[in-house]
């Protein structure tokens, strides 16, 4: 069982751990922590991102830099802010590793493991994009490393991307 799930339920209630004995209720309460586990994961691989953004927004903030760079610089950071609203956009709205009791699409239960494993690897490539946008900020605007790092930023939003997409496919092949 992973961590975060276990987390949660040794954060569980005296009444919620009375409760977790009952027959039927037991299964229920699991589905409601992987659900709440499943959520709480992809909000902080997204929290992760925005604070990457937040970075690398406040490297551009003095307008004294913004008119130093040329239009090709620009259009890279355009490019680079555009991409990673939109893998944040995706992540904060991926579909759940769970689906409700009367919801038309079912989960296996068994396997939500499996994309617990795999949004761990969001929270960390999301990390990872967090730490390169840090020290973005140490670089000089325009230059050829900044450049680079920009270029290197892109490429790991892009596998990011490609991991969302990987975790879509994960779920389908859950379905009962």
């Amino acid at each position: 069982m992973s961590e975060k799930l276990e987390k949660v339920k040794k954060e569980m209630g005296l009444m919620e751990r009375i409760l977790s004995y009952i027959p039927g209720y037991r299964g229920y309460k699991e589905k409601e922590l992987r659900r709440e586990t499943d959520r709480l994961v992809r909000m902080e691989a997204a929290n992760r991102l925005k604070r990457a953004k937040f970075e690398i927004r406040a490297q551009l903030s003095n307008p004294a830099v913004i008119s130093s760079l040329k239009s090709d610089d620009m259009w890279l950071f355009d490019q680079l802010m555009s991409k990673l609203d939109r893998i944040t956009q995706r992540i904060e709205k991926a579909v759940a590793g769970y689906a409700g009791f009367f919801d038309a699409v079912k989960v296996r239960e068994d396997r939500l493991d499996k994309v617990l494993e795999h949004d761990v690897m969001l929270i960390e490539k999301a990390d990872a994009i967090k730490e390169e946008a840090i020290k973005l900020r140490k670089l000089k605007p325009g230059s050829d490393e900044w450049r680079n790092a920009m270029f290197n930023l892109t490429s790991m939003i892009e596998e990011f991307d490609t991991l969302i997409d990987e975790r879509t496919d994960i779920l389908r092949s859950l379905e009962k």
